[in-house]
């Protein structure tokens, strides 16, 4: 009954995060449209130096991203081929960023790294270590950049929150440097742990191994190099990067990215867009091209690379198939081969229906006689 009630709560709660989604997607553009889009796109000729920049720094950004799958197999010790390490990385981050860490990064990941031989449990281990790097990396950018560069709340953006939820937002953004150090005091006592303690630790009756020292400085630079380079994208796709700090940009990205995997929303839809233009008023198109460049285009490349994989697969498991049946007929060719035929296999028929050898009666008598391999 109590499982029956939670499964109950769960599911409103991630409906009524769908439905706040949503609703800050349309609060955000409610008053915005496509004939601006087009307009911004054209004033601010983004389709110069700035978009061929940010292209550019998205095919680095999933280099850095190679090193979260890049530790993950070295925890767990099991090695790949680079082409490999990356399609699964590429892949993996792809579906994550665009339809949710559950529904798309992990099955993503399970698929490819169980066809190349993973156990459930290294899948399951490996998709942890992603994880904690992700936000050993967030915490330690975040607890730097609130305690530094505190974003500041524009007065007319704070006489536009619903009088409903400022109780919830007011104080945390008034609070933001002391979160940053509840932040870093986490990410110091995680890294310390790992280099004090060797022996795995008991979490719900599972034994966890924690990463090596060096691992956990790997984590945090990967992370780190990772998040830094995506909020530059953000920033140089913005009206005037230079009348925007790139710490307060970064400072708005990690909040936005740290919302979107807080409440699962796939692809941070509503959350992304709402967090930027809360803080950049006016940036409307810039989070819109954001999206197309980080999300929408590696999407596209993505399927088509899932595609080919599929693809391969699929003709690997038919030359299987083929190789099995050919193994199967050949052998039974052989078996056919050895087996006595006719008078031989008459003689040999008669004695196995006797024990001892003795030869098998005939006549009217023997049709009635049981058969010696028939229990009864």
């Amino acid at each position: 009954m109590f499982r029956k009630a939670l499964r109950i709560v769960r599911a409103l709660i991630i409906a009524l995060i769908y439905v706040a989604a949503v609703w800050a997607l349309y609060y955000t553009f409610r008053d915005f449209s496509w004939a601006q889009f087009r307009a911004d796109v054209q004033e601010r000729s983004f389709f110069g130096w700035r978009l061929a920049a940010g292209v550019a720094l998205v095919a680095l950004n999933y280099v850095f991203l190679l090193g979260y799958d890049f530790l993950a197999i070295r925890y767990i010790g099991r090695p790949l081929p680079l082409r490999r390490l990356w399609l699964a990385s590429f892949i993996g981050h792809v579906s994550s960023f665009n339809f949710g860490a559950i529904l798309g990064g992990s099955s993503m990941r399970y698929r490819f790294y169980s066809a190349w031989g993973f156990t459930t449990l290294e899948v399951l281990q490996l998709i942890a270590v992603l994880g904690i790097t992700f936000w050993m990396g967030a915490m330690l950018l975040a607890g730097v950049v609130f305690i530094t560069a505190p974003l500041q709340v524009p007065p007319n953006v704070v006489a536009g929150i619903p009088d409903w939820l400022r109780p919830a937002v007011m104080p945390f953004l008034h609070h933001l440097p002391s979160f940053g150090v509840v932040l870093l005091a986490v990410v110091v006592g995680y890294v310390l742990l790992c280099w004090v303690r060797r022996q795995p630790l008991n979490v719900f009756g599972s034994q966890i191994p924690l990463p090596p020292p060096m691992m956990t400085i790997g984590q945090l630079a990967v992370s780190c190099a990772d998040l830094m380079v995506a909020s530059a994208i953000l920033w140089l796709l913005l009206k005037s990067p230079g009348d925007v700090p790139y710490l307060q940009c970064l400072g708005i990205f990690l909040l936005a990215m740290v919302l979107s995997v807080i409440t699962h929303v796939p692809g941070g839809i509503g959350i992304l867009e709402a967090t930027v233009v809360f803080f950049l008023p006016g940036e409307h198109s810039a989070v819109l091209l954001y999206r197309g460049v980080y999300y929408l285009l590696p999407l596209a490349v993505a399927g088509v690379l899932l595609l080919g994989f599929e693809i391969v697969m699929g003709r690997e498991f038919l030359k299987r198939l083929a190789a099995e049946a050919t193994t199967g007929q050949d052998g039974l060719g052989a078996d056919r081969s050895l087996a006595p035929s006719g008078p031989e296999a008459d003689n040999l028929h008669g004695k196995l229906d006797k024990p001892n050898g003795e030869p098998a009666r005939s006549g009217p008598d023997s049709a009635h006689a049981p058969s010696q391999r028939t229990p009864h």
